[in-house]
């Protein structure tokens, strides 16, 4: 779809870089983006990508919920609002879908809020979450088991479909570029003292407990790259993070592998480009996940994946096409992808040259941002219709 330029509330992760990078291709495209409840984000969007946007606070700790939603739709009205994005379901976010003539939104699926296998939901938690899906406008996941997930809340108590679809959270190709990124890869070797000639097995996702980095480090342990290789584990510098970073330091030193470990420190955005094109592996054991933007990343990379074997990741990843992937929970089988790895470089080449290959034809950053517009028009279409329906 095209059309004249939007203004685009994004209301969602307050942290996530995603949000960031959304907001300054929105910008990029000529629309107007207003940040809701994100100062984080928000600068970002101006001094890491130059781009402009606008901010409001909706949330305050001392009015109750009434009170907020009031406030909020006064906001949203004298700024013109056409679209809110809800980013990462929360249950705060019924300020939306409980305000009175408020504007249409499209609610995005992130994983964790609608998957319960990792954090389960109070009853009035899930609730939220269902009022939420059920009054948006439009709906959208990276991946189809969330989609589904996202459509089946939504029509819980009969609620009319809406429009829906995968957007997945792509790749900048021209930022994760392999030739690029190597004299930044080079350098990223050498600040975290990684002899020359030792593969690199990067972590790349979050160290918390469900991201299951402690059967990464056993599988790397028991592999032949213990002896070839460094295992680097990514860190992310948020505040709860140090108790995840000493458990996996004690885990390592009791591997007998610390000496060949390194613990990458969070760095920005702008830097993942060369701490991934660093990697020959790179490693996710999730037991539950959605579509995750860093694979799309380390593919336009070339980096080999070694990978659960996940629904989520259907039309994502394939096995022995642009990763090797392994039953969930079995460290034996990720033993066995690490040996491959280790010493069939056949199996390397072809896994890099798949993977970019799929990254250039369907995670081009620029065309899902483009379906992220499409979903805003489409979410304002259904709700002028609905609107005119009632009128009628």
């Amino acid at each position: 779809m095209s059309g004249a330029p939007l203004t685009v509330l994004l209301h969602g992760d307050p942290r996530a870089t995603q949000q960031a990078r959304l907001g300054a291709a929105l910008h990029g495209r000529g629309h107007r983006v207003i940040l809701c409840d994100a100062p984080v984000v928000a600068a970002q969007i101006r001094e890491h990508y130059g781009a402009a946007c606008e901010e409001i606070r909706v949330r305050r700790a001392l009015l109750p919920e009434p009170v907020e939603r009031l406030w909020a739709g006064k906001q949203v009205r004298t700024l013109g609002v056409d679209v809110v994005h809800l980013n990462f379901i929360r249950p705060w976010h019924t300020i939306w879908s409980r305000m009175r003539g408020g504007p249409p939104y499209v609610a995005t699926a992130w994983g964790t809020d609608l998957n319960d296998e990792v954090y389960p939901k109070p009853p009035e938690v899930a609730r939220k979450l269902t009022h939420v899906l059920e009054h948006a406008s439009a709906l959208t996941a990276d991946c189809a088991p969330l989609l589904e997930k996202a459509k089946r809340r939504h029509g819980q108590h009969g609620a009319p479909e809406v429009p829906s679809g995968i957007v997945l959270w792509g790749v900048d190709l021209e930022t994760f570029d392999a030739e690029k990124a190597q004299a930044g890869a080079a350098a990223w070797r050498e600040r975290l003292q990684i002899p020359a000639g030792k593969q690199v097995v990067l972590s790349p996702r979050q160290p918390k407990v469900h991201y299951h980095v402690d059967r990464i480090a056993r599988a790397f342990a028991a592999s032949r790259f213990r002896e070839a290789g460094v295992l680097v584990i990514k860190l992310y510098g948020r505040k709860e993070e140090a108790e995840d970073h000493a458990r996996l330091a004690r885990l390592v030193a009791e591997l007998g592998i610390a000496e060949v470990t390194r613990f990458a420190p969070a760095c920005p955005y702008q830097e993942l480009p060369a701490l991934y094109a660093m990697a020959d592996v790179a490693v996710s054991a999730l037991e539950v996940d959605g579509g995750p933007s860093t694979f799309c990343e380390l593919l336009a990379l070339g980096v080999p994946l070694v990978a659960t074997d996940l629904p989520a990741y259907q039309g994502l990843i394939a096995h022995e096409d642009r990763a090797l992937l392994v039953p969930p929970g079995d460290e034996g089988a990720m033993v066995k992808a690490f040996d491959r790895l280790a010493g069939d470089q056949e199996v390397a080449a072809r896994l890099r040259v798949r993977g970019m290959a799929w990254a250039r034809e369907t995670a081009d950053w620029e065309v899902c941002v483009d379906r992220f517009v499409d979903m805003y028009r489409a979410a304002i279409a259904h709700s002028a219709r609905g609107a005119a329906g009632v009128a009628a």
